[in-house]
């Protein structure tokens, strides 16, 4: 029987308000809660972790963190999956998760686990390529919940302690497992590139305008960016050469919340970790 491998990317989405408050201080602060992730149906076999990690306005960071797999909770009348429950806010300390028993599955990404050249305003970090107590591979297998709804119900906590529910659609023969991850060191993903040129930039417009740090050091292709408000901006197409800190982004408004933006705001990464996750089955 020949061995059929595939690779999982996974974006977990972090308020740029939360971004700009504090660095995460110490351990055992969270980064991300529970975000969700198709695999086929069944068990299959973590092989490898590999992380980007944005860096500190520019500046690359080394920190280790923990990731925590876990299995959806089911309604044991309906039937229905839910997310595990929610550890807490980004740069707070991970309350007690009392859903442990959907948790299937722990990794942790080590300061050793990360390449020694970084690239700019970036890091790499990869369990496969580590000499760390954890070796060369995870070789972890993970069990998803096995309901056959074909949806899962993502609950959002939002502001006053109230909850928003989110019904999402399963990909037919796949099944949904959740990942979260947890700090071991100060990361600290500020940003100081703002908009410029005095102006406002209608919904629809597509060149925003930079200064103050140069976009090129912070930003790549690809990235979806965010102001301060949380609004996202939208999808990176082409950076611009520097000339002094000034850079133009052209940007795919098409993804974003269609608002207006401001002169003189903070432009922050929407996804600063992105976790591939290399599977088994």
């Amino acid at each position: 029987m020949n061995s059929k491998y595939f690779t999982v990317e996974v974006k977990p989405d972090i308020d740029a308000d939360l971004l700009n408050a504090n660095a995460l201080a110490a351990d055992d602060d969270v980064i991300f809660s529970w975000t969700p992730f198709e695999i086929p149906k069944g068990s299959n076999r973590l092989l490898n972790i590999t992380a980007r990690v944005a860096g500190n306005d520019g500046t690359a960071q080394h920190h280790p963190f923990q990731l925590l797999f876990a299995k959806s909770k089911i309604d044991v009348t309906t039937g229905v999956m839910y997310n595990p429950q929610r550890m807490g806010e980004y740069n707070t300390v991970a309350e007690a998760i009392s859903s442990k028993n959907q948790i299937i599955g722990a990794a942790k990404i080590e300061a050793i686990d990360y390449m020694c050249q970084s690239l700019a305003g970036c890091s790499i970090a990869s369990t496969g390529n580590s000499v760390a107590a954890n070796g060369a591979n995870i070789d972890m297998v993970l069990t998803p919940s096995g309901s056959d709804h074909a949806n899962y119900i993502l609950t959002h906590a939002i502001p006053g302690g109230a909850v928003s529910d989110t019904i999402v659609a399963v990909t037919p023969g796949y099944d949904v497992l959740w990942v979260a991850g947890i700090a071991c060191g100060a990361m600290n993903f500020a940003s100081t590139v703002t908009t410029d040129t005095g102006e406002t930039y209608a919904a629809g417009a597509t060149t925003i305008h930079t200064d103050t740090k140069d976009a090129n050091l912070v930003f790549s292709v690809g990235d979806v960016i965010q102001e301060l408000d949380n609004t996202v901006i939208g999808t990176i197409t082409a950076i611009s050469a520097r000339t002094g800190a000034d850079v133009d982004l052209t940007v795919d408004r098409s993804v974003g919340d269609g608002q207006t933006l401001a002169d003189g705001v903070k432009v922050y990464h929407r996804n600063p970790i992105t976790l591939e996750l290399s599977f088994e089955y």
